[in-house]
């Protein structure tokens, strides 16, 4: 199907788009409206700002999304053919990563011509410096988690287990709840018999909060690829303590996910001048976070009037969101 230029985007729901409403919905608007066809020659100044914004990230955002890819490159390194990548090889292609989205972000001309193709941090593009406290802080958590990584039982199994069978990596799939449209992708999902893992890196602290994402995980595969529950393992290798906590998912969990995509949908969309065309309300009547710590390294800061609200209770904790 040929790709259609719409005054609205097309309406889907997701943990991160949850995750996103529940901190600011100002954000929210601005990420998933604001920015819409701003790449378009025709789009207005506020869209094509909105959408060059979007793309920016802060450096615990591509910390994480650098370890997520030597994770999946270190796999398919392994099944194309039957090598596997040291830490040495792993820490070069990480720090070259995160070096190369510093040195990227020294150039805003470069980047705003080409903002999807090129990296922008939070950080340099509104205080042009890197946080010295938080680069100590990534130079460390990767030594840490690079070697958890390898030690990780997940990494350990695929690369050991003979009877290892890779399904997924990756792979961003679309279900529907209840006739919503829910976007999935599991970072690692394999089999050996008739057991179903799925491997989730995160590269932050423990957070009670994700269940609902791991649940989510488990619907996929139990209601699109009919795998009964109890063949289900789903393991959350956190990287930094370097531990894998395991969650085996029941019809209640389930049944709960379901409550949550429908409650959070509801809340959204009473945020619609129009479900049907997807048309928001006012960016006005988006308020913004109930934190101004969010404020602090938050992408649109130069396009929302929330912007200037104190923000002495701000701290560099505000940038440590996870990947996941």
């Amino acid at each position: 199907m040929a790709f259609q230029i719409t005054p609205y985007p097309e309406w889907s729901w997701s943990h991160s788009r949850d995750h996103l409403f529940q901190e600011c919905p100002r954000r929210y608007y601005y990420h998933y409206y604001g920015s819409h066809n701003g790449w378009l020659r025709d789009a207005s100044e506020e869209q094509r700002e909105a959408y060059r914004l979007k793309q920016m990230a802060n450096l615990f955002l591509i910390f994480g999304d650098a370890l997520h890819q030597v994770a999946d490159m270190y796999i398919r390194q392994w099944q194309s053919k039957s090598h596997l990548f040291s830490y040495t090889e792993l820490h070069t292609k990480v720090r070259n990563m995160m070096n190369q989205a510093v040195l990227e972000s020294k150039n805003v001309e470069q980047w705003m011509e080409a903002p999807k193709k090129r990296k922008m941090l939070v950080e340099w593009y509104y205080y042009n410096q890197l946080p010295k406290r938080i680069v100590e802080m990534i130079k460390e958590r990767m030594e840490t988690c690079l070697t958890n990584l390898l030690d990780s039982e997940s990494l350990q199994e695929i690369t050991t287990d003979p009877r290892v069978e890779i399904l997924e990596m990756e792979k961003l799939n679309t279900i529907y709840v209840r006739g919503e449209k829910v976007y999935v992708k599991l970072d690692v999902l394999y089999r050996i018999g008739d057991r179903y893992i799925i491997a989730d890196w995160k590269t932050g602290q423990e957070d009670d909060s994700i269940e609902e994402q791991l649940y989510l995980y488990a619907y996929y595969l139990h209601r699109e690829l009919a795998v009964p529950l109890e063949q289900i393992e789903i393991r959350t290798e956190y990287l930094l303590p370097g531990e894998c906590k395991k969650t085996y998912v029941t019809q209640a969990n389930l049944e709960q996910v379901e409550e949550k995509i429908i409650s959070s949908t509801t809340e959204m969309k009473s945020y619609l001048q129009d479900p049907v065309q997807n048309q928001p309300l006012a960016r006005l009547d988006f308020e913004g976070a109930a934190s101004s710590r969010s404020c602090m390294y938050c992408n649109y800061r130069q396009l929302c009037e929330l912007k200037d609200r104190t923000l002495s209770d701000a701290t560099d904790e505000a940038t440590q969101a996870d990947v996941g």
